[in-house]
C-alpha cells in the first residue's frame, strides 16, 4: 500500500460513501467520469464578464470548482487521470471567443499574496462548450483568502465555500489491489474485474479517480469513486481483455502511483486447428 499522502486530522465518526465506477472510452465525445461530474461548484460564483484588448472579445468565468484530480489528453487523444501528490485542483470553466493559450495566459488565481501555478496537465478541450483552465493548489496548507485576476486586474475573490473546500481536501489512500481471473485463453475475449480497498483519511469528502486499462482498446477508462472524510469501501471494475501474447497487462494509474499485473495466456486459440504428425 502506497504511503499517506500527508499527515492529516483524522475525524471521530465514520460516514458513509458512494462508489461510482465510471467508463471512458478512447472516443473523443465520451466525457463520462470527467471530474465536473462530482466537482465542488461554489454557488456564490458569479458571472463575470472582462472586455479585452483584442477585439474586445467578453471573457466569462461562468463556474469555479475543486476537485482531487483532473481527466487530460494523453497523447493529445486519450482521456486520462492526472493527479499529483499534495495537490488538488481549482478550475475555472471560461466562455469567450479567444483562444484557450490567450486566456491561459490572462488568467491567475492569487491565494494569500502568493500566486498559484497552473496544473502541469490542463483538462481535455473537447469534453464541453467551456475553456477550462486548471491551477494546482496546494493540500497541506490553509488559506484565508484568494481571488482571479484577468489581464493582472482583480475579477473576482474566491468565496467561502471555495476556501472551505481548499481547507479540507480528501486524502485517499489505495491497497488491497487484485484482478480475476488470473488466466485467459488464448484467442478468447471477456471482462475481468480489478478490485481494490480505497481509503479518504482527509478531512473532507472528494472524489477519487484512477484510469483503467487492459488491451482490449487502446484508451482507458476512468473509475470514480466518491467517499466522506474517514470513511473506506471496496472499488470494483471490469475491464474488457483479448487473450494474445503471453501475458495481458493490466495497469491502473492514479496520478500519483499506479499498480500493473499480468494475466497469464495460456492454451491454443480456439477454432484453431492441430496439425496431425505425418506417419512414419
Amino acid at each position: 500500500m502506497p504511503p499517506n499522502e500527508h499527515g492529516c486530522r483524522r475525524r471521530q465518526f465514520l460516514k458513509t460513501s458512494v462508489i461510482t465506477a465510471v467508463g471512458v472510452s478512447g472516443c473523443l465525445s465520451d466525457n463520462r467520469g470527467s471530474p465536473a461530474d462530482s466537482a465542488t461548484h461554489s454557488p456564490e460564483t458569479q458571472p463575470i464578464t472582462s472586455q479585452t484588448s483584442d477585439g474586445n472579445e467578453p471573457v466569462n468565468i461562468v463556474s469555479l470548482s475543486v476537485t482531487d484530480y483532473i481527466v487530460y489528453a494523453l497523447a493529445g487523444v486519450h482521456p486520462h487521470v492526472h493527479r499529483r501528490k499534495d495537490k488538488q485542483y481549482l478550475t475555472l470553466s471560461v466562455n469567450s471567443a479567444l483562444s484557450r493559450d490567450t486566456i491561459q495566459n490572462r488568467l491567475r488565481v492569487n491565494i494569500d499574496g502568493e500566486s498559484v501555478p497552473l496544473a502541469e496537465s490542463q483538462p481535455v478541450r473537447w469534453r464541453n462548450e467551456t475553456i477550462d483552465i486548471a491551477f494546482a493548489v496546494s493540500k497541506t496548507e490553509t488559506f484565508d483568502s484568494g481571488y482571479i485576476l484577468y489581464d493582472q486586474k482583480k475579477r473576482q475573490s474566491l468565496s467561502k465555500t471555495i476556501l472551505t473546500r481548499l481547507n479540507t481536501p480528501p486524502v485517499f489512500e489505495v491497497s488491497e489491489l487484485s484482478v480475476s481471473p488470473r488466466e485467459l485463453r488464448a484467442g478468447t475475449q471477456r471482462e475481468v474485474t480489478v478490485s481494490f480497498t480505497l481509503t479518504n483519511t482527509g478531512d473532507g469528502r472528494g472524489t477519487f479517480g484512477a484510469s483503467l486499462s487492459g488491451n482490449f482498446t487502446s484508451g482507458s477508462q476512468t473509475v470514480t469513486a466518491t467517499l466522506d472524510s474517514d470513511s473506506e469501501r471496496n472499488v470494483t471494475r471490469n475491464t474488457r481483455v483479448i487473450g494474445r501474447n503471453d501475458t495481458v497487462t493490466i495497469r491502473l494509474d492514479w496520478g500519483v502511483d499506479e499498480w500493473m499485473t499480468d494475466i497469464s495466456v495460456i492454451g491454443t486459440p480456439i477454432g484453431s486447428q492441430t496439425s496431425t504428425p505425418a506417419p512414419k
